[in-house]
């Protein structure tokens, strides 16, 4: 009697531990992830239960994935720091690097997809530099300005 006991205590045991691990889960009908270069979502549908009690009341029960909607700032902006004006922000076709007070010669550029990969750089030939982004597809890029080996000022560009 007493290992019977001991092996439907065991078994009930089990059984709550199996539904404990399977608490969180739900087969859902359908979800996605979307981004783009204005910003990103995520959503999902689930499985939706309506538990009726009484004549007039109603409960219901479902599932929703937690979402975050980013939208990137698409305004026109100018970058000042260290004498180096970068415009216009976002860009179309073609970027500019703009050396008013600080010294050009010696430095390179540096573009950077999302994902850190290099897609371009060259020499500084000029003050004033033009810099043909037509031929990049629209994304988030990052501007890395060089000098003498060092990091000079980095910059975060939008390409419309």
């Amino acid at each position: 009697m007493k290992r019977t006991s001991i092996h439907c205590f065991f078994l009930i045991l089990f059984s709550f531990s199996v539904s404990i691990f399977h608490a969180q889960s739900v087969v859902l009908a359908t979800g996605t992830n979307a981004s783009g270069s204005n910003g990103s979502v995520s959503y999902s549908v689930g499985q939706t239960t309506y538990l009726y009690k009484g004549a007039s009341s109603q409960v219901t029960e479902g599932v929703q994935q937690a979402y975050e909607i980013t939208t990137l700032s698409a305004s026109e902006t100018v970058s000042k720091q260290e004498g180096i004006l970068l415009y216009p922000n976002p860009v179309r076709d073609y970027l500019y690097i703009d050396f008013n007070s600080a010294p050009y010669k010696g430095s390179e550029y540096q573009v950077f997809d999302a994902q850190g990969k290099l897609v371009k750089k060259d020499m500084i030939s000029q003050s004033k530099s033009e810099l043909d982004f037509s031929s990049l597809p629209s994304a988030v890029y990052i501007i890395r300005i060089n000098q003498s080996g060092g990091n000079l000022k980095t910059f975060k560009v939008i390409k419309k």
